[in-house]
């Protein structure tokens, strides 16, 4: 640790880091507080990594001098140097976040969630090659990750050691792993990709937590999630410049997505369809070349139009939408 660490006190810093991925690069971010923390690391690649390492040097800090790495979520390209970074620190983040930073204690979660969506798909009308093809990718994604398992987990409103003035948020909707943080004088928040300002955030399908239990609705999770957030003034991004005006971004979000349930129920009409069915009319050939994306997306704006009554669902071998009829 060096004198230029002390110039820094109080203050976020970003690190942008690129990825392999289409989302393009991702920002991590330091705080300095009594507590030096390290949020998100990027992906498992020999680039995040001396991209990481230089970004810490900026301010005149390595890993053996952080406090905690902060999780936000589940995905590689937040995660993918958690191993590396956990030999000099602890590794805070969602309670959910246990099976996926330690999976040779857990060895049936990734079988119990693959089976589940296997299951899934196909009730919803996909096909052999598309589901194994999103599966196959999936674990494909998984390789630029290489985790250590997690010391301290959080719940919505906790508060991390050597950070005060913050408290722990549970954003859900965009992964069931999801957290933020939030600064309590000036409501000033560190968010993944809670809010990203250039694209909408894609509430993808997961599985329950528990083998048995309710799938999230997660486009439903995320639009509550997203209103916890009105009082921000400023959101620091997984992805892209910071939010500086959130509560507008918030409602146009919102909006959107209403008026896209809306389309997608006149897409549906008189007929009677599946979700994957709906899934390629609205998305035409870009479902062919990303069905998991299209179809999370198709699925979460289904489900918000169920929760408002106006689609029926006939929940037989292939479960079916239809948008119910006046007399």
């Amino acid at each position: 640790m060096t004198e230029l660490w002390h110039d820094h006190q109080n203050q976020i810093k970003e690190i942008t880091i690129d990825t392999p991925f289409q989302v393009g690069p991702v920002n991590v971010y330091l705080i300095f507080s009594d507590a030096l923390i390290l949020v998100d690391t990027g992906p498992k690649t020999a680039e995040a990594r001396e991209q990481l390492k230089a970004g810490l040097r900026k301010y005149g800090v390595s890993f053996k001098d952080l406090d905690y790495l902060l999780l936000t979520h589940h995905h590689p390209d937040h995660i993918g140097l958690t191993a590396e970074v956990a030999e000099s620190t602890k590794v805070a983040g969602h309670h959910r976040l246990i099976p996926w930073l330690d999976p040779a204690h857990h060895p049936d979660f990734l079988k119990q969630r693959i089976a589940y969506l296997d299951h899934f798909y196909k009730r919803h009308g996909m096909d052999e090659a598309s589901a194994s093809a999103i599966v196959n990718q999936n674990l494909k994604y998984m390789t630029y990750a290489e985790v250590a398992p997690l010391n301290v987990p959080l719940h919505d409103g906790d508060r991390l050691d050597g950070l005060p003035g913050w408290h722990v948020m549970e954003t859900l909707g965009h992964a069931q792993t999801h957290l933020s943080l939030m600064r309590d004088n000036d409501q000033v928040m560190v968010a993944g990709d809670h809010l990203i300002r250039h694209i909408s955030s894609n509430a993808l399908l997961e599985p329950p937590h528990e083998p048995g239990g309710e799938r999230p609705r997660t486009l439903l999770q995320y639009r509550e999630a997203m209103k916890k957030c009105l009082s921000a003034s400023k959101v620091y991004s997984g992805h892209g410049e910071p939010v500086l005006e959130p509560a507008a971004l918030i409602q146009k979000r919102l909006y959107e997505q209403d008026q896209k349930a809306a389309y997608l129920k006149s897409l549906i009409g008189q007929e009677v369809m599946t979700a994957v069915g709906v899934t390629r009319k609205m998305y035409k050939g870009l479902y062919d070349r990303q069905p998991g994306l299209t179809f999370s997306e198709t699925l979460g704006h289904l489900d918000l139009l169920e929760s408002r009554l106006e689609l029926s669902v006939s929940e037989e071998d292939i479960w079916r939408y239809a948008v119910p009829q006046k007399d």
